[in-house]
């Protein structure tokens, strides 16, 4: 390996453990609106509120830190496609906590009206599978950081298959909302498919992120 190679990959290594300090604020982003699901669910709106402003704030915190790297990659020290692809990284895990952001928003929207228990139930799911989707990110960027190749590559497998299984959630909770849709607001039928959408998104931007994980990986066999 030339020196160059390694000081390139070295400096990899220490970017993707600035994406960690991203990807660990994404996950509170995530947790934090899959609560907003279970307060709006169960009917208490402090700690909708509450919650809603611990959203934003880890939202606007992980935006600082997203600017923080992408400074960092811009000091030209990686190869072009070894920042492209952490480029590609940061932006696609900010995505992640823009949906989720944006669901606990519209569910801030229908605070005074009330979207269907059944609706709620598949929605808590759905967000459930999206967090542990996001941890398992975080595990493969830390088996990334120490070379375990095999590992990353089994881990954006499991990050697939929990899209896959949302993606099945999604079908049974439109079902809900069109049947809904029958009866309600017009207003209230559009936010509430609204944020089955949002948080189907956000699984599939999840993995993105996996696919971006197994070409950094297999770019490094």
């Amino acid at each position: 390996m030339t020196t160059w190679i390694w000081f390139s990959r070295a400096r990899e290594r220490e970017a993707l453990k600035l994406y960690l300090e991203h990807a660990k604020l994404v996950l509170g982003v995530l947790e934090q609106a899959q609560r907003a699901l279970q307060a709006y669910m169960s009917g208490d709106k402090q700690a909708l509120e509450n919650v809603w402003s611990e959203v934003f704030r880890l939202e606007r915190e992980a935006d600082n830190v997203k600017r923080r790297i992408l400074a960092e990659l811009a000091t030209g020290t990686l190869h072009a496609i070894d920042r492209e692809e952490l480029v590609r990284l940061i932006l696609v895990s900010d995505d992640v906590a823009s949906r989720a952001k944006a669901w606990t928003r519209r569910l801030m929207l229908a605070v005074y009206n009330s979207i269907p228990r059944g609706i709620l139930e598949l929605l808590v799911k759905m967000a459930d599978s999206v967090v542990e989707a996001y941890k398992l990110v975080i595990e493969a960027v830390n088996k990334l950081i120490t070379g375990d190749k095999r590992g990353v590559l089994e881990l954006c497998d499991k990050i697939e298959s929990h899209e896959e299984e949302i993606d099945d959630l999604r079908i049974t909770a439109l079902e809900e909302v069109y049947k809904y849709c029958d009866l309600a607001k017009t207003s209230m039928c559009i936010l509430a498919k609204e944020i089955v959408d949002l948080v189907e998104d956000a699984a599939d931007r999840c993995e993105d992120v996996a696919d971006v994980l197994r070409s950094i990986a297999l770019l490094r066999a």
